[in-house]
């Protein structure tokens, strides 16, 4: 039963948000670790299209490009396109990462990622109200 109050549309499209966000975090850091690469490109996920698109979907994988990418280990995530950004040019080594531009979407990551825990923080503290008969 608990499954069932648990595993509904809105469940998995938070799990999925929080899943995107966490991918999201991993790749920025790795931008940011690489600041100082010659030729390395920025990587960044569209929130939207991880989650639009794959929204009524049950079993599907995060596209990779390279074997030591990341994997999702999660079943039902989706695919989560890794975009790299290649029309930037910050540098004449075309390594186009800005670090204070990655620290503000690391914030905004960030912002993201508690509100959508918060949410399902709410909707988990609904379901014990509603167990225990408050």
């Amino acid at each position: 039963m608990w499954q069932k109050l648990t595993q509904n549309r809105t469940s998995k499209l938070l799990e999925r948000a929080m899943d995107a966000s966490m991918i999201r975090k991993q790749l920025i850091n790795q931008n940011i670790a690489n600041v100082n690469t010659p030729f390395y490109k920025r990587l960044d996920i569209d929130f939207a299209d991880a989650l639009n698109d794959r929204i009524n979907e049950d079993e599907l994988e995060m596209v990779r490009t390279h074997p030591m990418h990341f994997s999702n280990s999660r079943p039902g995530l989706g695919p989560i396109k890794i975009n790299r950004e290649t029309k930037t040019l910050s540098r004449y080594d075309t390594n186009n990462i800005d670090v204070e531009f990655e620290m503000a979407q690391d914030a905004q990551n960030t912002l993201f990622f508690q509100s959508i825990t918060q949410t399902w923080k709410k909707r988990m503290d609904g379901l014990k109200k509603a167990i225990e008969g408050r």
